[in-house]
């Protein structure tokens, strides 16, 4: 047989072979996600005397100015307390000294879900507390993306800054889990009415 042939027929089955094999990693880095526990969530504008009128829904273990962590997952020091909070009533708070991590239940949210913002205090320190975030079915359920930052002041509470969520472009629920570090070496943050924003405008 001519060698010229041979050859043409040896690439195209080379090529061949490896579609088939990057088909199969493909499909091997697909994971299903069940989403039939997702529903649409309560909202309120919790931020309104802020002049944020947003809409926003709490992240699981929370009731409006109570952090009670119910399903978190919380190391290094990490822990509740209770504190006056910045409307001057007492409620329940997440306290990160440096190095604590908090992750959070899965909650679903959607593309149309792009911020989220908590009230946040620097008690000592003023390095911040880090966001994470981990959805179900990419690489970042198991290496957790940094997205941003929040911060406080030392004198009272603040309002941090919104913080990114970074859902997929793709319709539909994306389960999602969050996760706060505190930075610093000898530093302690503390945070509650964590909500996440559904986009929604009044």
């Amino acid at each position: 047989m001519n060698m010229g042939v041979l050859a043409r027929r040896a690439i195209g089955l080379a090529l061949g072979i490896v579609a088939v094999a990057g088909g199969t990693a493909q499909a091997a880095t697909t994971t299903p996600v069940d989403t039939s526990m997702c529903s649409d969530p309560l909202l309120s504008q919790p931020f309104a005397s802020a002049h944020d009128n947003s809409w926003y829904t709490l992240a699981p273990g929370e009731s409006a100015d109570n952090f009670d962590a119910a399903g978190w997952q919380l190391t290094g020091g990490a822990r509740i307390i209770t504190t006056t909070l910045a409307d001057g009533s007492v409620g329940s708070v997440l306290d990160l000294p440096s190095g604590a991590t908090a992750v959070s239940p899965t909650m679903c949210v959607t593309s149309q879900y792009p911020v989220a913002r908590a009230m946040v205090q620097d008690v000592v320190g003023a390095e911040g507390v880090f966001f994470y975030v981990s959805y179900e079915g990419t690489k970042t359920w198991n290496t957790p993306k940094n997205t941003g930052q929040v911060h406080g002041n030392k004198t009272n509470w603040t309002l941090a800054a919104p913080v990114n969520v970074q859902p997929a472009g793709a319709p539909g629920w994306q389960p999602v889990r969050f996760t706060f570090v505190a930075g610093g070496k000898n530093s302690d943050f503390r945070l509650y009415d964590f909500y996440v924003d559904p986009h929604c405008r009044s």
